[in-house]
């Protein structure tokens, strides 16, 4: 309950632009967080490999809030449990699906990758250990919005408070691996570590 109430006021308080789904707060795998801390040891990120428009100009059509639904109803609906924690749209707006584990990382292992390899998650078992946050884009070029850039910030700030993350490593690469460090057969997100870097500034 404590997580609940924490998850649900740092992300309205940093995030701002954010929706709760129906699901938000269900464990609709039926299970908690596994680690030490049963709480979330980082935040993945994911692109859709889908979108309205690769286009970063926030006035683009496919860039206001809305347009890239049937991205955030996929993710929600597609599956008996949703396809990721969040959806960060062109906009900026962060969609909430749950809070607790879901189907997002798949097959794939931090071991002997530094510096993931610290969380000791067993190989296969990222969704029990790791959120995640679907970033809607076509996936070809890195397109990512002005708005998306700042709402990685902020909801990697709010998940890291209600998750209890030190906050000097709240930030930090090692709390926010991409999809492709968990597993090479992803190319998820189409940016470099150090580009994701720069947007924590």
């Amino acid at each position: 309950m404590i997580y609940e109430l924490s998850m649900r006021y740092q992300l309205k308080k940093r995030v701002k632009k954010v929706v709760f789904m129906s699901t938000w707060r269900k464990k609709t795998r039926g299970i908690g967080w596994g680690g030490k801390t049963r709480l979330p040891d980082a935040l993945m990120l994911h692109h859709t490999a889908g979108a309205v428009t690769d286009s970063t100009d926030p006035a683009n059509p496919g860039n206001r809030k809305g347009a890239n639904m049937g991205q955030v109803n996929y993710i929600q609906n597609h599956f008996k449990v949703p396809a990721a924690n969040f959806t960060l749209d062109r906009d900026g707006t962060v969609y909430v699906h749950s809070i607790f584990p879901v189907w997002h990382a798949g097959k794939g292992s931090f071991l002997g990758k530094i510096p993931w390899d610290i969380f000791g998650i067993p190989r296969d078992a990222g969704n029990d250990y790791l959120l995640g946050v679907e970033i809607v884009s076509k996936g070809v070029k890195k397109d990512f919005t002005a708005a998306q850039k700042r709402q990685v910030k902020a909801l990697m700030e709010a998940v890291g408070i209600a998750s209890r993350w030190p906050k000097l490593k709240r930030l930090a690469v090692v709390r926010r691996p991409q999809h492709k460090d968990w597993t090479p057969r992803k190319v998820d997100t189409r940016y470099t570590n150090l580009e994701v870097d720069k947007w924590m500034l």
